[in-house]
């Protein structure tokens, strides 16, 4: 099959989850520079509109990006919403699907709560780490639904109801895969909490920090606990990796999202170095931090992928409509 024949089997609503997915990405993105620039109070502390109304009244950098960032939400949020109703309607017999979509949709809401807290109230470190997990909790079950969504539309759409894993050799992948989607979690809110509190900013080292415990205090704990944390990650998916290649005539997708978070590891551990050395800059923030958007979303769906194939059921009357429609357009 031709790359330009798949792409054409591809559905509205498989194009609407990519635009949400990007739009997603982008809301992020601008929540990390709106963080990093402390710009959460560009338009004073009310939410979700400024002070002064809808419009900011004055516009300076910080309030231009808060702004930015609220708008984006707004347009994301009815895309969200959009997409949760079409393809919970379409892809319903899919339970990954719905699963997801609830997924994504609670942790987008608990994103926004923890946004609206960041300007009505002043959050410690714990809660601003907490909340850059959820969004890639949200942005890894997004990402995940469009994968699913573009694959059940390749293999003929709803109505052919083909199957979207095929079983692993190897049962303990499964196991490994999720123990690392853990990991990473715990390992990307430890991160998120050194960049809170500032404590990476003391260091110029790399891979091993130059300062010592005596010169940097606990910070020192905190940053070598952060690093071993990235090696251990790089070991994880090697391991996964390794028993993915295994696997590869069974599950050649598998593997390739695999090396993916691999690449992507050690991007992540280039990018660490590049945060040190431009002494915590915007744009290596940036590029770190979308590297690990990417990452943690790869690692998700090798955690969905993994799972076993489940028994489907179809409302058959639902499906002989579609054929119908269908056959009536033709």
């Amino acid at each position: 099959m031709s790359r330009a024949s798949s792409v054409a089997k591809k559905g509205k609503v498989y194009w609407l989850s990519v635009a949400t997915l990007i739009l997603l990405f982008l809301v992020n993105m601008m929540g990390f520079v709106d963080t990093d620039t402390n710009s959460s109070e560009g338009l004073g502390r009310s939410w979700p509109f400024s002070s002064t109304g809808i419009l900011p009244a004055h516009w300076q950098q910080a309030a231009a990006i808060e702004f930015t960032h609220r708008a984006l939400v707004f347009v994301f949020m009815v895309s969200l919403v959009t997409l949760s109703v079409w393809a919970w309607r379409r892809y319903g017999a899919w339970i990954e699907v719905k699963v997801l979509i609830s997924i994504a949709v609670l942790f987008v809401l608990l994103q926004a709560a923890l946004g609206a807290m960041a300007v009505l109230f002043v959050n410690p470190p714990a809660v601003t780490a907490t909340h850059m997990g959820v969004s890639l909790l949200s942005f890894g079950a997004v990402l995940t639904l469009t994968q699913i969504i573009g694959q059940i539309d390749l293999a003929g759409g709803p109505a052919q109801m083909a199957p979207l894993r095929s079983p692993l050799s190897d049962t303990s992948f499964v196991k490994w895969a999720w123990f690392t989607l853990l990991y990473l979690l715990v390992s990307i809110y430890f991160g998120a909490y050194v960049s809170s509190t500032g404590a990476g900013g003391r260091f110029q080292g790399w891979p091993l920090p130059t300062e010592t415990y005596q010169h940097a205090g606990t910070a020192f704990i905190i940053d070598v606990v952060h690093r071993s944390l990235a090696l251990g990650l790089i070991v994880l998916f090697v391991l996964l990796t390794v028993k993915s290649y295994r696997m590869r005539a069974q599950v050649p997708r598998l593997f390739k999202q695999c090396r993916m978070a691999l690449i992507l590891a050690c991007l992540q551990a280039v990018s660490g170095a590049l945060l040190i050395y431009t002494e915590l800059s915007l744009t290596a923030f940036l590029i770190h931090v979308s590297i690990v958007t990417f990452m943690f979303g790869t690692v998700c769906s090798v955690c969905v992928r993994s799972l076993p194939e489940l028994q489907r059921h179809v409302d058959n009357e639902r499906v002989n409509r579609r054929k119908s429609r269908r056959v009536a357009h033709v």
